[in-house]
């Protein structure tokens, strides 16, 4: 054993605990907006080698889930404190004090996740380099059951380390987000076999000179990929505008008789006046109108308002509506497009949002939580009913287009494929949520992830999101306009649509063949194999 594997085995079981809380809180330093790559290298070694030392214990399989479990607390806690922001929006029903043990129970409930990848891979854990494939395959099993398992929930993968739209995030075109997380995990660990004492220094580095050649290939592959796109490439193609009213939450659902109105004009003024500005669409984000006093395609005098707004030009937007069902209203977070046509507003379609937040905009167990008299976060009954998966919706005056509400952004695979490709994607979310982009990384990450989709896909992507990031982003992933203002705007022409990506075409096929690879290579060269 080397000097590294001897003093991790001698640390009393909370010094290793604490040493990968530490480290799993230094890997968030790899997530937007920070995108330090090196962090997330440094951590997944030192938990690496906390596994070492796990293989030694009495009861490794335990000592193993211990380290992951303590790692994944750091990680997620971190990663996801933003998650606390969304208690304080409505502090009179929640306390301004739930966030904290909300955000910290949701990150210890994901963290088993870790916990089991690691305990998986103590299973098949060796001496050498073989224990490299191991983890990378064991915990990239355990990141995909979390972005699947329960609605899922895909934060802060692996893959998203690299920044969407430059070289080696390109890769996601062929393989999606989850065959670059199991990647960037082989990648970042091969410097943990410089403590393999039992090896001469030249076996040692050859894991981080083939990871580095790999990488090395991978960004240059992707960089002749962007080497052949434009920017700003020409065409025919509409011009589209994002918006921001500029309100916070809190601010939106002031308890005011004509606070839909107040909403209303401040998106007015972000959209500019009807006839002289250049955008053909306008595109509001997710819940845009508040429902406090009527639901805005209910009241024909709001929608008579929002016509002589919009002039001619069409309007995609994200509001609550509902419907009556067989026995009770039903509520649905949804998307509408709405034709302007000399000042008269119609709703040509709409989309019901498919995959729902729990908690958040439906409530598990709902006869339980309600006889407890504990409120949901959209004080909207029982919540949200799932609407079906999303389908090309007809934009005037563009290409059909596909919307993703806010969460289904996160979810790779979404985007109807084949036949029914649509020609962009408008991506509409209210991510004041998820805290000020001053102070919260939520709104930073959500933008990453976003920005993916378009390189899966091979599409260009319109954002319209409320305290967030808005922009237009073309079919690399890359931002052509962008806003961070409050009650600002973003304005391009949408980007061309690239041919189907291999991702978009094959799915995860790719993926699982990877994922074979990897693990295979525990058994490669043949022969006897120490385990640790």
């Amino acid at each position: 054993m080397s000097r590294i594997q001897i003093w991790a085995i001698a640390r009393t079981p909370w010094q290793r605990r604490g040493l990968a809380v530490l480290a799993g809180a230094a890997a968030t330093l790899a997530h937007a907006p920070f995108q330090f790559v090196p962090a997330y290298a440094a951590a997944l070694v030192v938990l690496v080698w906390l596994l070492d030392a796990a293989a030694r214990r009495e009861r490794p399989l335990v000592s193993a889930f211990a380290a992951g479990w303590f790692f994944g607390l750091g990680h997620l806690s971190t990663g996801l404190y933003w998650v606390s922001s969304a208690f304080l929006v409505d502090s009179d029903a929640w306390g301004p004090l739930w966030g904290i043990p909300a955000a910290l129970a949701l990150a210890g409930g994901l963290a088993l996740l870790w916990g089991f990848g690691c305990a998986l891979a103590m299973m098949f854990w060796t001496d050498g380099m073989r224990r490299l494939p191991v983890f990378a395959a064991c915990v990239f099993i355990s990141e995909w059951l979390r972005g699947h398992l329960f609605g899922g929930l895909p934060w802060l993968l692996p893959g998203y380390v690299w920044t969407p739209g430059e070289p080696i995030s390109q890769l996601a075109s062929v393989i999606g987000i989850y065959g670059l997380s199991l990647l960037t995990l082989l990648a970042a660990i091969a410097p943990a076999t410089v403590a393999d004492g039992q090896s001469g220094a030249g076996r040692r580095l050859v894991p981080m000179l083939v990871a580095g050649l790999a990488m090395g290939m991978a960004w240059g592959w992707g960089a002749q990929r962007l080497a052949h796109a434009a920017i700003d490439p020409p065409g025919a193609q509409p011009i589209v505008r994002v918006t921001d009213s500029g309100m916070s939450q809190a601010e939106k659902w002031a308890p005011h008789s004509d606070q839909e109105w107040r909403v209303l004009r401040r998106y007015l003024d972000a959209s500019g006046p009807p006839g002289r500005g250049r955008a053909a669409i306008v595109i509001w984000p997710e819940g845009a109108i508040p429902a406090l006093n009527f639901f805005m395609l209910e009241n024909p005098d709001f929608m008579d308002a929002v016509g002589r707004g919009l002039g001619d030009r069409a309007l995609v937007l994200g509001l609550s509506r509902r419907e009556m069902g067989e026995d009770a209203l039903l509520y649905f977070n949804s998307a509408a497009v709405i034709d302007g046509v000399s000042g008269m507003a119609r709703v040509s379609q709409t989309y019901d949002k498919n995959r729902l937040v729990p908690f958040g905009e439906f409530i598990p167990l709902w006869s339980l939580v309600s006889s407890l008299n504990i409120a949901p976060l959209q004080r909207i009954g029982a919540g949200f009913e799932a609407g079906n998966r999303p389908t090309r919706l007809v934009v005037p005056e563009a290409p059909a287009a596909v919307v993703l509400i806010c969460y289904e952004a996160i979810f790779p695979g979404m985007v109807p494929r084949g036949d029914e490709r649509p020609g962009w994607i408008i991506s509409v979310t209210n991510d004041a949520w998820f805290g000020d982009l001053s102070w919260f990384t939520g709104p930073w990450q959500h933008y990453a992830m976003a920005r993916y989709r378009s390189i899966e896909e091979g599409l260009p992507m319109a954002r319209a999101a409320s305290g967030g990031v808005s922009a237009i982003i073309d079919s690399y992933g890359r931002a052509v306009r962008s806003t961070q203002r409050q009650g600002g705007f973003a304005e391009a022409q949408i980007p061309p649509a690239l041919a189907e990506t291999l991702m978009a075409r094959y799915g995860n096929f790719f993926v699982l063949a990877l994922l074979v690879m990897v693990a295979g290579l525990r058994f490669f060269p043949p022969g006897r194999v120490a385990r640790g």
